[in-house]
């Protein structure tokens, strides 16, 4: 398997996915499912993305293989009800068909993230290092979302006020930990961790308190474990 085509067509994913549509646009899907009209633009992004990401001549056939097997699974999500179960297996469809293109497509030049990889000498490559920071972003959020709803956590409305300053907050912790890890700082992410514990050390209420202990040791353990996987791949 081409390692950089993945990395490409996943970043390409990541930003088509999560950061060019919003809850308004998912909420159209929901509601009109096949008749939606951002369905098809959605997968027609996809599609320009994965191009874009592997400007090939002879990959034009499998973007478009890309984009119509996204619209698909996209289309089949939008008949089962959402939940954590539903959302991370629509990704690993998603990430499936990815990885059977990275396997079957063979890329003839260097692709464009090479070349950015190329203009530097850092331990660690930048293309994968700005898709670990995607992923900790908005992805990130979503999935520990899910997980929250799952266990019913977070329903009152004191938490449901915090929601949007918690996943910025969030967010950005979750950068700082890839950052930590990926230097070698463990316990500048202890540090953080307590911090964040002494700020919420007199909060009585307990539904917002368990909300976000269970919020924060996602957070952390996500970006942990992204950082974790990318020092171990090796770009080739």
């Amino acid at each position: 398997m081409n390692s950089w085509l993945f990395l490409s067509l996943f970043t390409a994913h990541l930003v088509g996915d999560f950061y060019c549509q919003n809850d308004k646009l998912c909420h159209q899907k929901e509601t009109c499912k096949i008749k939606s009209p951002f369905l098809y633009v959605h997968s027609l992004v996809i599609c320009i993305l994965s191009w874009l990401t592997v400007p090939q001549t002879g990959f034009i056939i499998y973007a478009l293989a890309i984009a119509v097997s996204h619209w698909l699974i996209d289309l089949l999500k939008l008949y089962f009800r959402e939940n954590l179960s539903v959302f991370i297996f629509d990704q690993l469809l998603h990430i499936a068909v990815i990885f059977a293109v990275s396997v079957i497509y063979n890329a003839t030049d260097l692709l464009p993230l090479q070349k950015i990889d190329s203009m530097f000498s850092f331990s660690i490559s930048i293309p994968l290092l700005i898709a670990g920071a995607l992923f900790c972003c908005k992805p990130a959020n979503i999935l520990i979302k899910k997980v929250l709803q799952k266990y019913q956590l977070g329903e009152g409305a004191s938490c449901r006020n915090m929601r949007n300053a918690g996943a910025l907050i969030g967010s950005l912790e979750r950068l700082l930990t890839l950052i930590f890890v990926l230097i070698g700082q463990y316990g500048a992410i202890g540090f953080v961790v307590a911090a964040k514990s002494i700020l919420r050390f007199k909060d009585s209420d307990t539904d917002r308190t368990e909300y976000v202990l269970v919020g924060t040791l996602l957070s952390f353990g996500i970006a942990i474990a992204v950082g974790l996987i990318m020092e171990k791949v090796k770009m080739q």
